[in-house]
């Protein structure tokens, strides 16, 4: 019987950047919805199980400083990557040191624009005042090592590596979401730009992680995949998926087909980017009641949780600010009733 200390994960070069990264990376968002103390255990156990690249952001709260607590007894030997979504020159700087000291570090590895996803987005970064010029200056003066960008939008991320100016990119990549596959991931490799997998399993949508895993990880072009783990559970799974075989089995591929048919292009993702609702309604769990009930299972607590969302959710003044901040454009407005609906049909039944 092998022990789990003894797996080891395969190692990739990020582009340009040179650095040798473990393909099963840590994704930041999901530490946000647990303790302190249990995020700084998670983390932990990614480092002892042999992650190297940690990911974060300045907007998902208090991720960077549990990253940063977690990781600074062994900054040398990790790598982290955050991310801004200032546009100028100022709110990119106000970032970055914020950053710098959650993270409890004088240098941030990789240092991201966030979010890049649409062509105004990308006029006001490279503008006089944009925030790309900040970002140079934060490399030359070495409290960034390199620099990357992110995206929701395949297409306009295609467009941009062209320019050749970043050393990374990140980009969603699921079997949901193959855009990246056709085009993108090939430029990648070309041009010598590395690529970090974001969303492989859909925010937890779909119903296997580690079918959704085993499927980005077999692709050849993909340099690390981060998906967001929250639990010491999460980590060893996806470390052993990560560490062996990435052949799918032919239930593992009807697992896949079924989340197609199922799902289709209209699932949260859980990133929350939504949030906040002036309704203060918690609208990515209301989207995923059915994957959280097959995770929690229908406690006391999931109960409270249950109501509590119900009650809110009939709350909705329907303002559209959540549509608005989704990355994929999903009409929230008409599939917050239309879920809770369903799920409470499925229960019942």
């Amino acid at each position: 019987m092998y022990l789990l200390r003894d797996l080891i994960l395969k190692e990739k070069i990020l582009g340009k950047t040179g650095i040798k990264v473990n393909v099963l990376g840590f994704g930041g968002i999901p530490i946000q919805r647990i303790s302190e103390e249990e995020a700084i255990k998670v983390i932990n156990r990614c480092y002892d199980l042999g992650i190297n690249f940690f990911d974060t952001a300045r907007c998902y709260t208090v991720s960077e400083e549990r990253v940063g607590k977690a990781l600074e007894n062994v900054r040398d030997n990790v790598i982290i990557a955050t991310k801004s979504l200032g546009r100028t020159k100022e709110d990119l700087i106000n970032d970055l040191e914020t950053s710098l000291i959650d993270l409890r570090t004088d240098v941030i590895d990789v240092f991201q624009l966030h979010n890049v996803s649409t062509k105004e987005s990308w006029e006001e970064i490279t503008s006089q005042n944009g925030a790309l010029g900040a970002l140079y200056k934060a490399h030359d003066e070495g409290k960034v090592r390199h620099i990357g960008i992110t995206s929701h939008n395949t297409s306009i991320l295609t467009e941009i590596i062209k320019e050749q100016i970043f050393e990374t990119v990140q980009v969603p990549f699921n079997y949901l979401s193959t855009l990246p596959a056709e085009e993108l991931l090939n430029l990648c490799k070309k041009l010598n730009i590395g690529n970090i997998i974001m969303k492989p399993i859909g925010g937890g949508a779909f119903n296997s992680a580690s079918t959704a895993l085993k499927y980005i990880l077999r692709e050849e072009n993909v340099d690390v995949v981060i998906p967001g783990m929250m639990s010491i559970h999460e980590v060893e799974e996806n470390v052993k998926i990560a560490a062996g075989s990435y052949d799918l089995s032919s239930e593992e591929l009807e697992i896949i087909e079924n989340d197609k048919s199922e799902l289709g292009n209209q699932f949260c993702r859980t990133c929350d980017y939504c949030q906040p609702c002036p309704q203060e309604i918690n609208i990515s769990f209301a989207l995923n009641l059915a994957t959280i009930l097959k995770r929690m299972g229908y406690s006391s607590r999931f109960e409270e949780l249950y109501q509590d969302i119900k009650s809110k959710a009939s709350t909705c003044i329907e303002c559209g600010e959540c549509e608005a901040r989704c990355p994929y454009h999903l009409p929230i407005r008409k599939l917050l009733p239309a879920r809770i609906k369903s799920f409470e049909k499925n229960l019942k039944d």
